[in-house]
C-alpha cells in the first residue's frame, strides 16, 4: 500500500487561485447589478451585437438633435421677445403720433422719442444668445445693425474710386460727412498719381479750392483713394468718377445711415436738414422725396449702410428627416420700414417744415409704421410656426427614444434579482475561501510536536 501527501502550501495556493476567479466573477456581477446590462454584451449577443450598436447609434443621434433643438428654441424665444418689444414700441409711438396735435411743444418730444425708439430697435436687432447675433442670419458673428450716427463696426474714413482712361473734361466728385459735393475737373492729368498730386495741391493751396480730404493711390487696386481730414470729425466720404461721356462710377465706401440720409436730402433739395430753407419744401416735393430717394436708402444695396446681416437665415435639422429656417434677420422689410418711419420723424427737419408739409410727412410716417408693424408680426408668426415644429419634433423623438430604449433593454438587460443572487452567492464563497485560507495558514507540524 502506498501513501501520498498534500502539503499545506499546495492547499493554500489552490484556494488563492479559486479566490481570484471568484473576485473576477464578483466584479462582473456587481457591474451588471449597477448598470442593468450585460458586462460583456458582445459575448452575450454574438451575431446580434451589430443590432444593439445600431440602436445605440440611432438613440445617440436623437439625443444630439434634442440638445440642438433646445438651443434653437432658446434662439426662437429670444427672437420673438425682441420682436415683441419692437412691435410694442412701434404701436405706442404710432398711437401717440396719431393722437398728439403737432405743436412747437409736442414736436420736440415726438422727435426725441422717435430717436430713442430707433436706438432701441437697433439694440434689439443686435441681441445675442450664446455669443451669436440672433438677427444676423448666417452672419451671426457680426452686429446686424450699425449705429445710426457713427457706424458700428467703425466706418472706413475713405472712399476708393476706380479711375481709368483719364482725359480733359472728366470729373471727380466727392462729399465729406454729408456736406455739399466738391468737384475736381481733370485738365492735364493722365494717371492716378497725377490726380493725387493735383488734388492734394488744391487742398493745400491758399486759398484752397478743395477741403477735408487727402488723396493717395491704392497700391493694390490702383484706385484713387480720398481719406477724410475734416477738422470737425466727419469721417463719411463718398465719391464718384465721371468720364467725358457723362457715365458716373461710384466709389466703394461704407457710410453711416445718418450720412446717407443727409446726402440724399441735400442732393434732392440743395440744402441740409438744419437749413432754414427747409420751411420752403412743398408737400408734393416732400412726398416725391419720401417715395423716391429716401425710400431707396432702405432697400437693396443701400440698406448695407444700415445692415451687416445676411438675408439668408440659418437652416437647422430638427429631426432625422426635417430641416427648418431657424432664425430671422435684420434685412426683413418690416425692420427696414420701422427704421424708415422713425428716421422720418426725427431727422428730416420735422420742426422746421411748413404745416402742410409736416402733415404730409407725419401721414407718410403713420402709414409706414402700419406696414412695419405688419411686417414684424409676420416675422413673429414665422418664428412661432418654426417653434411649434421644433416642439412637435421633440415630442416625436422622445417617443422614438423610448422605443429604442425598450429594444436595447430587451437585448442587453439582465435580471436584477438574478444578478443580486449571484453577487450574494459570490460574496459568501469569497468569505468562505478567506476563512479556509486563514485556517490553512495556521496549520503547522510544530503544533503537534
Amino acid at each position: 500500500m502506498r501513501t501520498t501527501f498534500v502539503s499545506t502550501l499546495a492547499l493554500w495556493n489552490s484556494s488563492k487561485t479559486s479566490l481570484d476567479k471568484l473576485q473576477t466573477g464578483l466584479v462582473k456581477a456587481n457591474k451588471e447589478l449597477v448598470t442593468g446590462r450585460e458586462s460583456d454584451v458582445g459575448l452575450k449577443l454574438g451575431y446580434k451585437t451589430g443590432q444593439t450598436l445600431s440602436l445605440r447609434q440611432d438613440r445617440a443621434e436623437i439625443d444630439a438633435l434634442i440638445d440642438s433643438n433646445a438651443s434653437i428654441l432658446l434662439r426662437m424665444k429670444s427672437s420673438t421677445t425682441a420682436l415683441d418689444q419692437v412691435r410694442t414700441n412701434s404701436d405706442k409711438f404710432m398711437d401717440a403720433l396719431i393722437a398728439t396735435p403737432l405743436s412747437s411743444s409736442s414736436i420736440p418730444t415726438l422727435m426725441y422719442q422717435a430717436k430713442a425708439n430707433l436706438q432701441n430697435l437697433i439694440s434689439s436687432m443686435n441681441s445675442t444668445v450664446g455669443g451669436q447675433y440672433i438677427f444676423g442670419g448666417i452672419n451671426s458673428q457680426e452686429k446686424p445693425l450699425n449705429d445710426y450716427a457713427g457706424g458700428t463696426p467703425p466706418l472706413r474714413a475713405d472712399v476708393s474710386i476706380p479711375v481709368s482712361g483719364l482725359s480733359a473734361g472728366d470729373v471727380i466728385r466727392f462729399s465729406v460727412g454729408g456736406t455739399s459735393d466738391q468737384v475736381f475737373g481733370v485738365t492735364a492729368e493722365t494717371t492716378v498719381d497725377d490726380l493725387v498730386v493735383s488734388i492734394n495741391a488744391a487742398v493745400t493751396a491758399s486759398p484752397s479750392t478743395l477741403s477735408g480730404v487727402e488723396a493717395s493711390r491704392d497700391p493694390v487696386t490702383g484706385n484713387l483713394v480720398l481719406k477724410s481730414t475734416d477738422p470737425t470729425g466727419n469721417t463719411d466720404v463718398t465719391g464718384s468718377f465721371k468720364d467725358g461721356a457723362g457715365t458716373p462710377v461710384e466709389g466703394s465706401v461704407t457710410r453711416s445711415p445718418r450720412a446717407a440720409i443727409a446726402s440724399a436730402f441735400r442732393s434732392t433739395f440743395g440744402f441740409g436738414v438744419n437749413d432754414a430753407a427747409v420751411s420752403t419744401i412743398t408737400p408734393d416735393a416732400m412726398k416725391s422725396f419720401l417715395d423716391g430717394p429716401y425710400a431707396a436708402l432702405f432697400e437693396g444695396d443701400n440698406w448695407k449702410d444700415w445692415s451687416n446681416a445676411s438675408s439668408q437665415n440659418i437652416q437647422s435639422r430638427i429631426s432625422t428627416k426635417e430641416k427648418v429656417e431657424a432664425s430671422a434677420n435684420a434685412n426683413d422689410p418690416g425692420i427696414q420700414k420701422m427704421a424708415m418711419a422713425y428716421t422720418m420723424i426725427f431727422d428730416l427737419g420735422l420742426d422746421r417744415l411748413g404745416e402742410r408739409t409736416r402733415e404730409a410727412l407725419v401721414n407718410k410716417a403713420i402709414a409706414t409704421f402700419s406696414e412695419a408693424t405688419t411686417g414684424v408680426t409676420t416675422m413673429q408668426s414665422k418664428l412661432g410656426a418654426v417653434q411649434e415644429k421644433v416642439e412637435e419634433a421633440d415630442e416625436r423623438m422622445s417617443l422614438q427614444k423610448d422605443i429604442f430604449d425598450a429594444k436595447i433593454i430587451h437585448l442587453e438587460a439582465v435580471d436584477p434579482a438574478e444578478a443580486k443572487v449571484r453577487v450574494d452567492r459570490l460574496m459568501t464563497q469569497i468569505q468562505t475561501s478567506y476563512s479556509l485560507t486563514a485556517q490553512l495558514k495556521s496549520m503547522s507540524l510544530i503544533n503537534y510536536l
